[in-house]
């Protein structure tokens, strides 16, 4: 289908209308009838003018030859070679017709033939022109109704699908102006579709995380409650006081970073927030994120080993420092949380000129083909096991495409699951641009 390109219509567009084809068609049409009429009718009104002029001179010559033979055959033989008249034959015969009136200004009912000759052609050609200019009229019009009537069929479509998100019921193909006006209402109908469709999507999606933020809260929340009643009941001794209070800590501390993760998300998703990207050491960015991990392995029993390139990396890479050490902590942390006692959770990176690329591998049980679709959704878990509500790997794939970053996950050969994060080297040519965007798999929550 054609597209607009500019506001000026050429010879070239205005052709490609069908209207303006069929138009040209009839004008053609017509304009050949009315030649061919004309010829037509000029020849015949000649040949009546030559039979009437012929027949009042042949009355002439035979009255003339009643009395006068000779001047008879004299004025035929003049009237069949007219060559043979001078210029003096003709102003002695303009000054004697005049006297009997023969001059231009001549009535018609003193000269029949002409007279006919004359009514006749003004009914023709009258007739005529009133039956080309009534075809044309109706040509018009047709064309015309036909496309006040294709536009009133795509506006009544287009209302009905706003009205009832439903698809259009009227399409119209064809070249022109009218054909470009119908692909682009289809194409708006089409995308207004989408925007319902998508807009009922996020009014769903609201809805479960407005319940998954309500399920992720009534627990601790309930927790505290039983707790502090215990507490301010004075029934307990002071190891179980000691211990409440430390529970009621643990679980204040996961409300506050289940809200502050869902912030952090809220305002990257939103490009409320601004990165500070600058060239930085990438082994200080891993460095800080493992230091947040730490405690959580050592804990779990879990170690952390964090191998460096077999090529050392001393160039700078651009960079948010901050927020990519979280992404990478959050990676470790569903890592460690996902690994056996005493496993092992690996931490790697690499650089070319191109990107960098850096992975996180554990020894855990591995992710099923059938969540890798949905691993990166938040709120979204893959198993029962680890402590973890579902946000981290979001706000971490959140971070990487503010990054203009890739988030991928799968298998890893020697067991376990794999995390590879890829960051460009070099600004895109349209990095101001690139926004948070959803893979086709929709990915965005975690393990």
């Amino acid at each position: 289908m054609e597209r607009i390109e500019h506001a000026k219509l050429g010879a070239a567009r205005l052709w490609r209308n069908p209207s303006v084809r069929y138009m040209t068609l009839i004008f053609v049409a017509m304009f050949i009838a009315a030649a061919l009429f004309i010829w037509i009718y000029t020849v015949d009104s000649t040949d009546r003018l030559k039979q009437q002029w012929l027949t009042q001179h042949t009355a002439m010559i035979g009255r003339l030859s009643a009395s006068n033979p000779a001047l008879a055959e004299q004025w035929s033989a003049l009237l069949a070679h007219p060559e043979s008249l001078t210029g003096k034959d003709l102003e002695t015969g303009t000054r004697i017709a005049a006297e009997y009136g023969l001059t231009p200004k001549l009535e018609g009912q003193l000269s029949p033939a002409m007279s006919a000759y004359s009514r006749r052609t003004l009914i023709v050609l009258g007739t005529a022109a009133l039956v080309l200019f009534t075809v044309l009229g109706a040509a018009v019009l047709r064309e015309s109704r036909r496309q006040s009537q294709e536009i009133r069929n795509l506006a009544v479509s287009l209302e009905d699908t706003v009205k009832h998100n439903r698809p259009m019921a009227f399409r119209l193909y064809e070249e022109g102006e009218l054909g470009l006006l119908a692909n682009n209402v289809q194409e708006l109908a089409i995308r207004l579709q989408e925007t319902i469709g998508q807009l009922h999507q996020d009014k769903d999606f609201l809805k479960d995380t407005v319940a998954d933020i309500s399920h992720q809260l009534k627990t601790p929340l309930a927790s505290l409650l039983i707790y502090v009643d215990l507490l301010r009941g004075g029934n307990v001794d002071a190891t179980a006081a000691a211990e409440f209070l430390d529970t009621c800590r643990r679980e204040l501390d996961r409300m506050e970073w289940l809200t502050l993760t869902l912030l952090k998300i809220a305002r990257l998703e939103a490009d409320a927030l601004e990165l500070a990207i600058k060239p930085a050491l990438v082994e200080d960015t891993v460095a800080r994120a493992v230091v947040t991990v730490r405690r959580m392995a050592e804990d779990r029993g879990v170690e952390l080993v964090v191998k460096p390139p077999t090529v050392p990396v001393e160039e700078p890479a651009p960079h948010d420092a901050h927020w990519l050490a979280e992404a990478i902590a959050n990676l470790l942390k569903n890592a460690v949380e996902h690994s056996p006692g005493g496993g092992q959770v690996t931490l790697g990176w690499e650089t070319t000129s191109v990107f960098l690329r850096l992975y996180v591998q554990d020894q855990g049980s591995g992710i099923e083909e059938k969540h890798l679709p949905h691993i990166f959704k938040k709120f979204y878990r893959a198993s029962a096991g680890g402590s973890g509500v579902g946000l981290g790997l979001a706000l971490a794939k959140s971070i990487v495409e503010r990054h203009s970053g890739m988030l991928s996950a799968g298998a890893a050969p020697e067991g376990g699951s794999r995390f590879v994060l890829i960051l460009p080297l070099h600004p895109l040519p349209a990095a101001e641009f690139v926004k948070s965007y959803n893979t086709v798999s929709g990915n965005t929550g975690e393990l």
